[in-house]
């Protein structure tokens, strides 16, 4: 019984290693496109500047040459009224042709000041364009490089997942069916379903074990259960070892 109980303890502690493995290479691989989007995302952030700030200029732009076009009409328009000054008759009619012109004057002022706002907005966005574009080009550089390693990482986490797999009926084949019943239904509360007991206390969960049951488990005749976390739990007594006293 005692041989026994030994290899069907090694096979499980082996079938163990290999499931945490597995948990632990399932979790990379559902972690992969959180990763791989979080590499993206300095590269689609200079990206929408970029465009953002591409959409700007080209507003400004057409903004800068609708105001040059008002203004140079308006410029003509004055200069005309200014040439027929002269051939007003009425004092009345030439108050008005003044207050006029005045008023276009006036108006082409502000849309001078404007057109320099505007200059210098399209100096502006050109100037940030022409940087947003050089870091758009690193951060895709980057951003390539790290989504080639991480869909290599991919590929090998893959592999080593696969691998293991293939193993596991093999080690299944060899354990009492029971065991590997318990085993199952432990491991979904707890990826390490099988814990030893050191000095008294289940390394599980940390909680002594009764002083009978661990007297029971020195046998080396089965598999006990953890009274607090419900692990399966084993001793591997060594010489002179003796049972927590009651």
């Amino acid at each position: 019984m005692k041989t026994n109980f030994q290899a069907q303890l090694e096979l499980l502690k082996e079938l163990q290693g290999i499931d945490l493995r597995l948990n632990e290479i399932i979790n990379k691989l559902e972690s992969l496109p959180e990763r791989i989007a979080a590499a993206r995302s300095a590269y689609d952030q200079v990206l929408s500047e970029l465009e953002t700030s591409r959409t700007e200029l080209a507003g400004a732009e057409k903004s800068k040459r609708h105001e040059e076009m008002e203004l140079s009409s308006a410029t003509d328009h004055a200069k005309q009224r200014e040439a027929k000054l002269y051939a007003i008759k009425t004092t009345k009619e030439y108050q008005a042709a003044l207050k006029e012109i005045a008023e276009t004057k006036k108006l082409n002022r502000e849309r001078e000041d404007r057109i320099l706002a505007l200059m210098e907005q399209v100096e502006n966005l050109t100037k940030n364009i022409t940087q947003l574009e050089s870091d758009l080009a690193d951060k895709e550089v980057a951003y390539r490089k790290e989504d080639e390693a991480l869909k290599a990482e991919e590929a090998e986490l893959t592999k080593s997942m696969e691998s293991f797999e293939a193993r596991r009926p093999a080690i299944i084949s060899q354990l009492d069916i029971k065991v590997v019943r318990k085993y199952d239904h432990v491991r979904q509360r707890y990826p390490d379903a099988l814990a030893n007991v050191e000095k008294g206390v289940c390394q599980g969960c940390s909680m002594n074990v009764p002083p009978q049951l661990f007297n029971e488990m020195l046998r080396l005749t089965e598999l006990k259960n953890c009274p607090s976390c419900h692990r399966l739990i084993y001793v591997i007594a060594e010489e002179g070892e003796q049972g927590p006293k009651e």
